[in-house]
C-alpha cells in the first residue's frame, strides 16, 4: 500500500514548492486512477523482460529474482470467482436479457475488475476440466465444425471476447482465476475499496489538512512509490506544457 498523501505532497511540492495547491487534490485524483493503472499494467512487461532475462541466464537467483520479484507482486491480484447458470448474461442492443439456459452456448459477462484471465475450469467435483481459452472467433468456428476437436464435457473450450461464451452449453458453471484491476485501500480500515480508485482529498477551507476518512491509498506495494511519481509528474508536465517537468519524468522513466 503506498500512501496518496506522500504522493501528493510529493508531486506537489515537485510541481510548485512556493504556491499550495498549484496541483488540486481534484486534477491529482484524476491523474492518480490512470497512473496506478500504468504502473499496473507496466509489471506485466517486466514480466514479460523478466522470462526473457531468463532464458538468456541473466535472471538472478531466489529472492533477487526479477521474474520471481514481479509474479510476486501480481500475485495480490490474482482473484478467483465461480460463474454458474444461475447468472444473467448481459443483453445486447437488440436483444432483451436473456438466461443462459435459453441457448447453446452457456455465456457470462466478464467480471467487473477483470484485467486478464489466468484460467477457467469446470466446477464437476469428481473430474473437473481445464477449458482451453480461445480468442478469436474464427478459431471456435474451425474448433466446433471439426469431428476431432469438437468441444466435450470433459475437453469444454472458452471463448474470450466481449463476454465468456463456454462450449459445449451443458458446461455451464465454471470458476475462472484471473487478475483483477487495482482499485485503492481505505485508510481507517486499511480494506480495499473496490469501489473507488486512489483519491486524494483535504479538509477544504483555509486547512491543508489530509481528509483521512475519504482519502483512498494506491493500491501497489510500497516500492513502485517512485514509479507512480514520475508517472503523475509526466501527465501534469504534458498538461501544463511545461518542459522542466516533462523531462524530469523522462528522465527518471528512462533511468528505471
Amino acid at each position: 500500500m503506498i500512501s496518496v498523501i506522500d504522493i501528493y505532497n510529493s508531486v506537489r511540492d515537485l510541481c510548485n514548492k512556493d504556491q499550495k495547491g498549484f496541483i488540486t487534490p481534484e486534477v491529482f485524483t484524476t491523474f492518480a486512477g490512470i497512473a496506478q493503472q500504468n504502473v499496473f499494467n507496466e509489471m506485466f512487461s517486466e514480466l514479460a523482460i523478466a522470462k526473457k532475462a531468463r532464458r538468456t541466464g541473466l535472471d538472478p537467483s531466489r529472492d533477487k529474482s526479477m521474474f520471481k520479484q514481479t509474479l510476486e507482486d501480481l500475485a495480490y491480484f490474482i482473484r478467483e470467482v465461480e460463474l454458474s447458470d444461475a447468472d444473467i448474461v448481459a443483453a445486447t442492443d437488440d436483444d432483451p436479457e436473456y438466461d443462459n439456459s435459453d441457448i447453446d452456448v452457456s455465456i457470462f459477462e466478464k467480471p467487473r475488475d477483470l484485467a486478464r484471465i489466468i484460467s477457467i475450469r469446470t466446477m464437476s467435483p469428481e473430474t473437473p476440466a481445464q477449458l482451453e481459452l480461445v480468442y478469436n472467433p474464427e478459431d471456435i468456428d474451425r474448433i466446433i465444425s471439426s469431428n476431432l476437436s469438437t468441444p466435450t464435457s470433459e475437453f469444454p473450450v472458452a471463448l474470450i471476447a466481449n463476454d465468456i461464451q463456454i462450449f459445449p452449453e451443458d458446461v455451464n458453471s465454471v470458476r475462472i482465476i484471473y487478475y483483477r484491476q487495482p482499485r485503492s485501500i481505505r485508510p481507517t480500515t486499511e480494506q480495499i475499496d473496490f469501489d473507488s480508485g486512489p483519491v486524494y482529498q483535504d479538509l477544504g477551507g483555509s486547512l491543508t489538512v489530509p481528509d483521512i476518512v475519504n482519502c483512498r491509498h494506491f493500491e501497489l506495494p510500497e516500492h513502485y512509490k517512485n514509479e507512480l511519481i514520475v508517472e503523475i509528474a509526466k501527465m501534469i508536465g504534458i498538461r501544463l506544457r511545461d518542459t522542466i517537468l516533462a523531462n524530469f519524468a523522462a528522465v527518471e522513466e528512462k533511468a528505471e
